[in-house]
């Protein structure tokens, strides 16, 4: 008898074990891929408003107008010069080539507003421009990144990978004229998108003061600052701003406070 209920002890304290293992096993998995990566924010250049994702992690699919394009926004840094303040930004959208046929986009990578479609990038630049009275550049590639999110994704990982530099079809015609740079930029697998390496390289910042404002989902500028300043190591770099994606649209006053608090207008 006692031989019997030494057995069933045992057999309760190995269930009690097994359990307990499969229990943690699920809590660590939920949310995270392989590496501790955050499932959503691999790439993050998300919509102004909410970012709908199932259960896997993954953006929901939001439904737009067939034959509504994402076009290139006009740059208004001609070469003449009106400001002393470029405003540069890169983000997906703009950046990406829709099908004509496709009638539903990633949520979690646009705003739309009507059938005009921009990102979070383009939102705060026009923030920092109202701000700072500054020109506007868009950061243009020349071969666009696929409409699909996980495609993007895909690809700018293999872009990092590889130490790419994606061609730009836009250029500053005049970055002389120039003394301070606030860019703007997603948060690309933990650091700048590989088109926004291109454009740093492509220009001598000595002597100029750049601002680095990022969107995220979570990992905030990620090492992207300590990486403008290994490209430009004879620019300025002032403290950046780290907005997160569903947040963009009200960041009005986030992003007036820290250019008013950075010296750039004294």
């Amino acid at each position: 008898m006692e031989r019997k209920n030494s057995t069933k002890r045992i057999f309760t304290v190995m269930l009690s074990l097994i359990l307990l293992i499969g229990a943690t096993a699920c809590g660590n998995s939920s949310g995270q891929s392989e590496g501790g990566q955050d499932t959503i924010g691999q790439i993050e250049d998300h919509s102004a408003g909410d970012s709908t994702v199932d259960s896997a992690g993954e953006p929901v699919v939001a439904e737009r107008e067939t034959g509504t394009e994402a076009e290139a926004p006009e740059n208004t840094a001609d070469g003449v010069g009106t400001s002393n303040i470029l405003i540069a930004y890169f983000s997906r959208v703009g950046n990406m080539d829709f099908d004509e046929d496709i009638d539903a986009v990633t949520s979690a990578s646009v705003n739309m507003d009507g059938s005009n479609v921009s990102g979070n990038a383009q939102l705060l630049a026009e923030m920092a421009q109202e701000t700072t009275g500054g020109d506007l550049f868009f950061i243009e590639t020349v071969e666009k990144y696929p409409a699909e999110y996980r495609g993007t994704t895909d690809q700018a990982k293999t872009e990092q990978n590889d130490d790419a530099r994606p061609g730009l079809s836009s250029h500053v015609e005049n970055m002389d004229v120039y003394d301070t740079i606030v860019l703007i930029y997603p948060n690309w697998w933990g650091t700048l998108p590989q088109p926004v390496v291109t454009f740093l390289e492509e220009y001598d910042f000595s002597g100029k003061t750049i601002l680095p404002l990022c969107t995220h989902e979570g990992s905030k500028m990620g090492r992207s600052e300590s990486d403008i300043a290994s490209i430009c190591p004879e620019a300025q770099l002032l403290d950046g701003l780290s907005v997160r994606g569903s947040d963009a649209g009200s960041a009005q006053t986030e992003v007036e406070e820290w250019i008013n608090n950075s010296g750039i207008l004294e």
